[in-house]
Order: C-alpha cells, then sequence, then structure tokens
C-alpha cells in the first residue's frame, strides 16, 4: 500500500499527518545520530518493535527519546516545580466507593438505570470515556450536550446523566486526594502549561528537540490530541503522527475536528 503524508490547512503549520511512513526513522537515523527527537509509542510493544528495526538495520538507537507523553508531562511539570505524585487505578476505585458510600446524596444526580452504587469499575469506566472523549474541555462538553438535545428520549437523559455522572466522580475524586488523579489529568496539566506560558516551559525543558513523532495509534483521544496540538501550536518543534494503515484514512479525517478547540489543556473545572 502507498504510504501517504499530509499537512492540513487547518491544523498547525508544524503538525504533519502520515498513515504509513514510519521507516523514516531509518533515514534520520542515519543522517545525524544526535538526540533531538522524540518518539512516543503508547503501547510497549510498537515501542520495541520500533527499536527492532533499528538494531536490525544496524542504525543507533540513541538518536532518538523513547518515552510516552505522560512521561513528557512529568518532565515539563517538574521544571515548573508542579507535584506529579498520582493515584493508581486501585487507589482510584477505592476512592470512588468512598464517594459513593458517603456522599451519594451530594452527588447533583442519579445513576443511570442498570448502573449500581456499588460497581466502582464501571463508573471508572465511565469516567474515564468522557475524559478521552472531552478531555474536560468546555467547548467539548457543550458540544456534547448539544448533541445530547438531537438525541430521541430516554436516550437523551441517559447520555447526560452520564456525562454528569462523570463530572461529579472526577470533581470527587479531585477533592479527596492532592495527587494527580489520572495520567490524563498529568497530561492535560502539561498541556495547560504549555498553552498558558505560550510555549516558554517547553524551552526550558526541551530546548534540543526538534521533532516529536507519535507512532503506533490505533485511534487518537482527546487529551493526546490536545497535548500534541498545544506543543505543535507554541513551540518550533515539529511534530509529526504516523497513523496505521487501516485505520489512518478515517482519523486523519476526524483529527482536524479534535484539533478545533481553544487553548488546549483548558478544563471545565477550571
Amino acid at each position: 500500500m502507498q504510504q501517504q503524508s499530509k499537512r492540513y490547512e487547518s491544523l498547525p503549520d508544524k503538525l504533519s499527518l502520515h498513515v504509513g511512513d514510519e521507516m523514516q526513522l531509518l533515514d534520520r537515523a542515519r543522517i545525524s545520530s544526535e538526540q533531538t527527537e522524540i518518539i512516543l509509542a503508547p503501547v510497549e510493544l510498537h515501542r520495541r518493535n520500533i527499536q527492532r528495526r533499528l538494531r536490525e538495520a544496524e542504525l543507533p538507537r540513541e538518536r532518538f527519546r523513547f518515552i510516552d507523553a505522560v512521561d513528557m508531562s512529568e518532565d515539563l511539570l517538574d521544571t515548573r516545580g508542579i507535584s506529579t505524585k498520582s493515584i493508581d487505578r486501585i487507589d482510584r476505585l477505592s476512592l470512588i466507593r468512598r464517594l459513593l458510600d458517603e456522599s451519594m446524596s451530594s452527588l447533583t444526580v442519579s445513576l443511570p438505570v442498570g448502573i449500581s452504587t456499588r460497581d466502582s469499575q464501571h463508573i471508572e469506566q465511565i469516567r474515564a470515556e468522557v475524559e478521552t472523549i472531552t478531555n474536560y474541555h468546555p467547548e467539548r462538553l457543550t458540544a456534547w450536550s448539544a448533541t445530547v438535545e438531537e438525541l430521541s428520549e430516554p436516550i437523551d437523559a441517559d447520555t447526560e446523566e452520564l456525562l454528569e455522572l462523570a463530572l461529579d466522580i472526577e470533581r470527587g475524586l479531585r477533592a479527596q486526594t492532592g495527587k494527580v488523579v489520572t495520567d490524563g489529568d498529568c497530561i492535560r496539566s502539561a498541556t495547560w502549561e504549555l498553552s498558558r506560558t505560550d510555549g516558554e516551559v517547553w524551552l526550558e525543558t526541551y530546548s534540543d528537540i526538534e521533532r516529536v513523532s507519535l507512532f503506533g495509534l490505533s485511534t487518537i483521544s482527546a487529551t493526546y490530541a490536545d497535548f500534541l496540538n498545544a506543543v505543535a501550536s507554541t513551540t518550533s518543534t515539529e511534530v509529526h503522527i504516523h497513523f496505521r494503515e487501516a485505520t489512518g484514512p478515517y482519523l486523519k479525517d476526524r483529527l482536524p475536528a479534535l484539533f478545533d478547540i481553544s487553548e488546549p489543556g483548558t478544563e471545565v473545572f477550571q
């Protein structure tokens, strides 16, 4: 299949989208051994596959820094002295159970039909999916509510209740701990620092990085999209997103809409 890449006029000038083209890395590794590129691969297996191909081609891996968006976010927040201590999923489920046991009367919405107050894993899944889709950005949440109004009963009420439940649980989690609630929370905080400082925190942290390349995506969350949007919009660093062959065309068409927000990293909770 022919490899494709395209730059969209509606996206930041420093952002390029690709379907395939992963082995452009080999060409760049041959040109220079200086570590000026970050390779983001959310899935560890895909990261190892890229490293294996470099070894097989007898090219230095030192040309690239292999990390994920959480690592990058922690680096950026550490630069500004912002705590990145986080809770894990088990602690999060425990806090959700405590919220439901102690504070159910304070929640502003009732649980949708079929969701038990004891089913903390299901409630955490709802919270995580809302975070993935909206990244808690006010403009996306407004769009969610506007779309709900076009749905038929009772789907419209249930969908709005799921959104409100996720927001209430997120607020409750933050109120119970002084730590980062999720990996997405960490990435979102770093995204906001990039937007707020107009990229200054990037220069303080990654002044030698010329390119960030994201590989191995079969889908892309609003959280990742906002982070890369902030990097591409506020810094001189090139951002390249490489989609997989099967889902790449669909994701390339979807990405401009994900990027069409103001001030990435903004939260409704602010």
